[in-house]
């Protein structure tokens, strides 16, 4: 089991074959994005979201905590060990010490503690999602790219989110084809070349947002999916659904789309990260 990261023999032996600098697991500050109430490592307690709000949580995963190995279980950290390069151990164990910390700290539970399992399909699930009796169980969902993370979390409603790097260059047309219907291929061949990359990924969060929140992975093929190229929150209905899916853009830094949705609707957004940012408020 992993430690702590600068103890961890995997990223060492990457970056000494690589013939990179030696990887540097000393995190920046811990207060530069962790809300006050959560300095003390989730052991705080969170207020429950309400109302069929969803509280979303933006993290950078540079920032991940000396102890953020000791938190996974052996599932992830066996997981953590199959990756090649550095940084992707890194942003895996930080993404999902964070996970670990912000859930425990709605439950009350130490987040090392806590257990999960898997749907049908490999969406995951809590084991303790309820912190008193008459409340809705928790929800949640996790989604990061690069050093950026987004953790939505609801109260009895599922919720699905993504975060996607837009690289610069365009989809292949083997990929395009793949992921978007064929109403939404003419609406990107409309697109300013500039535009293409953004206008893509951005099409392809929402749907990937809406497959997480199912539940069903990639069951359902990503252009069989019709949500558009526009940029509107939009409300969805998928065969074999118990209920109409609701999805919206997320704001997102120059370079990243994000997107949120959740199976029979939201009331609002309630952004939960240091840097609160009013736009989310939708």
């Amino acid at each position: 089991m992993l430690s702590t990261p600068n103890r961890e023999p995997h990223a060492q032996r990457w970056s000494r074959a690589q013939g990179n600098a030696p990887y540097n697991p000393r995190p920046p500050s811990l207060a530069a994005t962790l809300p006050p109430r959560l300095r003390a490592h989730g052991l705080a307690t969170l207020a429950w979201p309400q109302d069929r709000n969803v509280h979303v949580w933006r993290l950078d995963l540079r920032d991940m905590g000396a102890d953020a190995a000791a938190l996974l279980d052996a599932a992830e950290t066996e997981r953590a060990q199959r990756f090649v390069y550095a940084h992707d151990w890194r942003r895996y164990v930080a993404a999902h010490a964070w996970l670990r910390r912000i859930l425990g700290a709605y439950l009350g539970v130490p987040p090392q503690q806590l257990r999960f399992a898997t749907g049908a399909h490999g969406k995951p699930v809590l084991l303790q999602a309820l912190r008193g009796a008459g409340q809705a169980p928790l929800c949640f969902n996790l989604s990061h790219s690069k050093d950026l993370a987004l953790i939505a979390v609801t109260a009895g409603i599922e919720v699905g989110v993504d975060i996607e790097a837009v690289r610069g260059d365009l989809p292949g047309p083997d990929l395009a084809a793949g992921v978007l219907s064929a109403t939404e291929l003419d609406e990107l061949a409309q697109c300013a070349a500039p535009d293409h990359a953004d206008t893509f990924v951005g099409c392809w969060t929402r749907k990937e947002a809406c497959l997480k929140a199912l539940g069903i992975g990639l069951r359902l093929e990503p252009r069989a999916l019709h949500v558009g190229l526009h940029t509107q929150r939009q409300t969805v209905q998928v065969d074999g659904a118990a209920a109409p899916i609701d999805i919206t853009p997320l704001p997102a830094p120059s370079g990243y789309c994000a997107a949120l949705a959740v199976v029979g609707g939201f009331a609002h957004i309630e952004p939960q990260d240091a840097a609160h940012q009013p736009e989310w408020r939708t």
